[in-house]
């Protein structure tokens, strides 16, 4: 009868025993896999086109922000009318500019120029807005 205690006392330690080398296992697999996943998100943005609206007096037009590969890859001014043009001759060269700056940071907190600092802050806070759009 002896004999047959000690064969529980072994079923249960060996039981035991593959339970922890197995759970041992999940967590090896499990570091792994997200170790590895870790370097393929390497931007901070999901890929994408988004938009802001910029009010600009009565007028508006929309600030359009490209995301490739997790980067700010394009900053660009969408849907300006007639009148934008007009009234804001200046806001296709600025947007270009604030844009070539945002690329280059890759983020809005730029350095605002002095020449259009009115306009160069409105395109800035619709690129922020776009890129809280598109934080991950």
């Amino acid at each position: 009868m002896g004999r047959t205690r000690f064969m529980v006392v072994k079923a249960k330690e060996l039981i035991k025993t593959a339970v922890f080398a197995v759970l041992g296992v999940i967590i090896l697999v499990g570091l792994i896999a997200f170790f590895l996943n870790m370097g393929k998100h390497d931007g901070a943005y999901r890929d994408g086109t988004y938009y802001e609206e910029m009010q600009l007096g009565e007028e508006t037009a929309e600030i359009a922000v490209t995301i490739a590969e997790g980067r700010i890859a394009e900053v660009s001014m969408e849907e300006a009318t007639e009148a934008v043009a007009v009234f804001y001759p200046l806001l296709a060269e600025v947007t270009e500019t604030v844009g070539q700056a945002v690329i280059e940071n890759q983020s809005a907190e730029i350095a605002v120029e002095s020449e259009n600092p009115h306009s160069a802050q409105a395109i800035l806070d619709a690129v922020a807005a776009c890129l809280e759009q598109a934080e991950r």
